[in-house]
């Protein structure tokens, strides 16, 4: 009786072990493989104004506690 049940136990394990391996690769797989397109909107493209106004810095200060 003792054969027979580690018997089934190496081979639920086996079982898992494969399962586990497979689906950890096909996980890999499809990230690897998904293909994004990126879309963007018209706010994402447009160009930034690199100018700083200083109006800001100074009303920022003034909340400082």
């Amino acid at each position: 009786m003792k054969k027979d049940s580690s018997q089934q136990i190496l081979i639920i394990s086996i079982l898992t072990l494969t399962i586990t391996i497979l689906w950890i690769y096909l996980s890999i797989y499809r990230t690897l493989n998904k293909k994004e397109k990126a879309t963007l909107t018209p706010q994402e493209t447009r160009v930034l104004n690199p100018k700083l106004d200083g109006t800001v810095f100074e009303e920022l200060k003034k909340r400082k506690f």
